[in-house]
């Protein structure tokens, strides 16, 4: 999978995360209003039923509203119906209970002998929930008086009661998809930035090719002419070997492009691993024992066949082993162990050199990263050799990771998956 596919994986999983995020903060806030919401039933109730014992203790005032039923005939009664001293009365007796249960809104209250408020009479039923209770009272008919009581800026108390939670919570989901879209903003301005850095790199590595390819044919002209002395020879030499350097480099360059963009042909085959490994390590041999250090195997891997690029592992191998060379400051001491991981095998290249730090540790993969070495600069290179490295492993659907510790050395692991039944 090539990093413009994780990245597409990783905003679409990013975005899915969000969004159900968002949902579950809708629901736990519908539920919140729902439980406001039968708290607030449930003291009513409570309320109302204080209210109505209270006025049963009333005798002389229970009696008053039973004659005014019997007087005007009526099925209910409201403030219309009551004097004010009589409706006074009972609407104190209510609202005083009410207060103390901390439910301070208006509210409709309407006396009835019977149990649904749709029946009281002809008028439109209330769009809100009406609270029935039945008191003590009764007409003169033994017919038991029923309370019905609604309170039409109920939803309002009920959000006023959530508060700041409410207010919070909306807060936080306007600021998450807020910081999403910044981010995701800032994300694009740093891809285009990238994509503009890369395609200006490899128009200048382009436009080198040129130029160093004159300077070849006018050296090797130079090189074949018959009064050439010999040191203007060796300085043709210097130029050549410089030039192929630098030749070198730019290919270092275009092929990391080539790789990152998919656009390298890679030819796969079935080939052993340890065969590889061993024929790289035989170019480094020399190298290492020039500074009187060593280079070591112990391969002990059962399952060893790999469906691989040759040339593009090989190179990797080689990436590695120049770093474990050039960030050797003593006699390099590198070892090479392979073992098998479930259906793969692991490569581990370690060393005894400088080591990486934690923080570098994060980027070593990266173009253009370089270890941090202070204000020595002695080890040469662009810092693209372990991203080519990373690149490689990452086409033939392997991992790359170190293991590394200041000053002690570094352990760099490649693990690629196995042919099975080719063992």
């Amino acid at each position: 999978m090539n990093q413009k596919l994780k990245t597409r994986n990783i905003i679409i999983a990013v975005i899915f995360f969000l969004i159900s995020l968002i949902i579950i903060q809708f629901i736990w806030i519908l539920r919140a209003a729902e439980n406001q919401k039968k708290q607030f039933e449930f003291t009513v109730v409570q309320a109302i039923n204080k209210a109505t014992t209270e006025l049963g203790k009333q005798e002389k005032a229970c009696l008053l509203i039973s004659n005014e039923f019997e007087k005007t005939c009526l099925t209910s009664c409201g403030k219309k119906h009551l004097s004010f001293e009589k409706w006074n009365f009972i609407d104190s007796i209510i609202k005083a209970e009410l207060s103390y249960s901390k439910i301070c809104i208006n509210y409709e209250l309407k006396l009835s002998s019977k149990p649904h408020p749709h029946e009281i009479d002809d008028e439109k039923e209330s769009e809100h929930k009406c609270f029935t209770v039945k008191s003590d009272m009764v007409t003169t008919k033994g017919e038991s008086i029923w309370l019905h009581i609604n309170f039409p800026g109920s939803e309002k108390f009920v959000l006023a009661q959530m508060g700041w939670l409410f207010i919070a919570s909306i807060i936080l989901i306007i600021l998450t998809i807020g910081a999403f879209i910044l981010i995701y903003k800032y994300y694009l301005q740093e891809q285009i930035l990238a994509n503009d850095t890369r395609n200006f790199i490899n128009n200048l590595t382009h436009e080198f090719k040129t130029p160093l390819a004159s300077i070849r044919l006018a050296n090797n002209r130079i090189m074949k002419l018959a009064d050439c002395g010999d040191k203007a020879f060796a300085y043709t030499k210097i130029i050549h070997q410089e030039n192929d350097k630098l030749d070198e480099h730019i290919n270092y360059l275009l092929d990391l492009s080539r790789l990152q963009k998919g656009k390298v042909p890679m030819n796969f085959e079935v080939l052993d691993i340890h065969d590889l490994v061993k024929k790289q390590t035989l170019s480094f041999q020399l190298r290492v024992e020039d500074r009187n250090g060593s280079l070591t195997h112990n391969l002990t891997a059962d399952k060893i066949i790999v469906n691989a690029d040759c040339f593009h592992l090989a190179n990797a191998f080689s990436n590695i082993l120049d770093n474990a060379c050039k960030y050797s400051p003593a006699a390099p001491k590198i070892s090479i162990s392979s073992y098998n991981k479930n259906d793969s095998v692991v490569i581990a290249f370690s060393d005894k050199g400088i080591g990486i730090d934690k923080n570098d540790q994060k980027n070593i993969f990266q173009e253009f990263s370089r270890v941090n070495t202070g204000n020595i600069h002695n080890i040469k290179g662009f810092g693209l050799g372990l991203s080519y490295v990373w690149q490689v492993v990452n086409l033939h659907k392997g991992n790359l990771w170190i293991e590394s510790k200041k000053g002690e050395g570094s352990t760099f692991f490649i693990q690629l998956p196995t042919v099975k039944n080719s063992y």
